[in-house]
């Protein structure tokens, strides 16, 4: 049906113009942003804020600005020095912090106490690593004990204690692989004798073929047996290693790491092949044997 036209259609199209100018007007009084703005500036003497943008260089001309900066600019590169790049000097500055943001350590090995065991002269990163050369026989306060992680070595003769057999082989390549040279520490923990428990590493020559697992290396030759006691640790596996092989489980449910499957391998290996001690055969007392057998008599 068509809309009427004509006179009874003009007083609707009036009142319609008539609510549309009431909106109009209405939001013409509503002040912009910039016009609040505006207002609010010019009810104090100087303006709190700016509808200009605030470049680089007003912030320069700015104290409190400059001092903040400061401040967190200090703050932050002590962070970053303290965690990072600090010279862990002995087993007193082995904090649960410390171990936490430092996975690794590097340092010169000054000497070997046994089979299993040595001390690391540690040295940070570069450039801070040419502030902190290594000392050609430094204090035992100046350097860290590590009891090398994974590996059970032979028992040298302590306190009138007869040695185990090839115990003098296994601190001669102990001696061999580390003494002197740079060792990249793979740290665990600290054990109850303040001792830094990792496994350490050193460069393989020709230096190409990355490093060598000094854990892994002793037990191969049969220097060492796996060590499965309180406080065992074992290496972790590299990135290209985690992207191929997930680690096995036992059993019961528990996690077998990557570094103990290397070490279990590497000793059935050597048993098999009668090396070092497993040349002895029956005779053979274990590491873990011979000290429990001492703590027993």
């Amino acid at each position: 049906m068509e809309r009427p036209r004509g006179p009874s259609a003009q007083p609707r199209q009036l009142q319609m113009e008539g609510h549309d100018l009431l909106i109009a007007s209405s939001l013409d009084s509503i002040p912009s942003a910039s016009q609040a703005l505006a207002a609010l500036n010019s009810t104090i003497d100087r303006p709190i804020l700016s509808t200009s943008s605030v470049t680089i260089r007003d912030l320069t001309k700015s104290p409190t600005a400059i001092a903040v900066t400061s401040v967190a600019a200090t703050l932050g590169s002590t962070t970053l020095y303290w965690r990072y790049f600090r010279r862990i000097r002995n087993a007193e500055h082995l904090t649960p912090a410390t171990l936490k943001w430092r996975r690794t350590l590097v340092g010169r090995c000054t000497s070997v106490g046994d089979a299993d065991g040595f001390r690391l002269y540690h040295q940070p990163p570069f450039p801070f690593r040419l502030l902190a050369p290594a000392p050609h026989s430094p204090k035992s306060d100046q350097t860290l004990s590590v009891r090398m992680a994974g590996a059970d070595a032979p028992e040298s003769g302590h306190f009138g204690k007869e040695a185990q057999p090839f115990a003098k082989e296994a601190k001669e390549e102990m001696k061999r692989l580390v003494e002197g040279k740079t060792v990249w520490c793979e740290v665990a923990h600290v054990d109850q004798y303040k001792r830094l428990v990792a496994t350490p590493y050193v460069l393989r020559f020709p230096y190409i073929f990355g490093r060598t697992n000094v854990s892994l290396r002793m037990v191969k030759l049969g220097l060492a047996t796996v060590y499965t006691q309180s406080g065992a640790a074992y290496a972790n596996a590299r990135w290209w290693q985690r992207l191929f092989r997930s680690a096995s489980k036992e059993k019961k449910g528990k996690e077998t790491s990557w570094g103990l499957r290397q070490l279990e391998k590497a000793e059935k290996k050597a048993k098999s092949a009668k090396r070092g001690m497993w040349s002895l055969g029956d005779r053979l007392e274990s590491p873990a044997d011979y000290k429990r057998r001492l703590k027993e008599q």
